[in-house]
């Protein structure tokens, strides 16, 4: 019985938690499932070229070109992927400059 009202507990404050979290973003987290059309579509939007391709382990690399001066749109749609789908970025995100533009690699692996 013990183990079991410390474990409710333990619940009720992680809820709390999640619940504070949500508020604090503005809004509900409502991350739509990932598809890679649809992502690369919605990343178009913001970025000059993107390349979405299937890689082991259910993961897809992502390749994004954009011009230097808007690194800071590029740290703005990071920040917000995960809010807007349902996936987890790999820690590795690699910088590659190119002429007047940067090249981003990185590896996002679907819930």
């Amino acid at each position: 019985m013990v183990s079991y009202y410390k474990n409710k507990k333990l619940y009720e404050n992680r809820v709390e938690q999640l619940n504070r979290l949500d508020q604090r973003t503005g809004g509900h987290l409502d991350a739509k499932p990932f598809h890679s059309e649809v992502f690369k579509v919605d990343a178009e939007n913001y970025f000059n070229n993107v390349k979405v391709m299937s890689v082991q382990n259910n993961a897809y690399e992502v390749i994004i070109t954009i011009n230097k001066e808007k690194i800071a749109d590029f740290h703005t749609f990071l920040e917000n992927i995960s809010l807007n789908y349902a996936v987890n970025v790999n820690d590795n995100i690699d910088y590659e400059e190119v002429n007047k533009s940067m090249r981003i690699k990185m590896v996002i692996k679907p819930y």
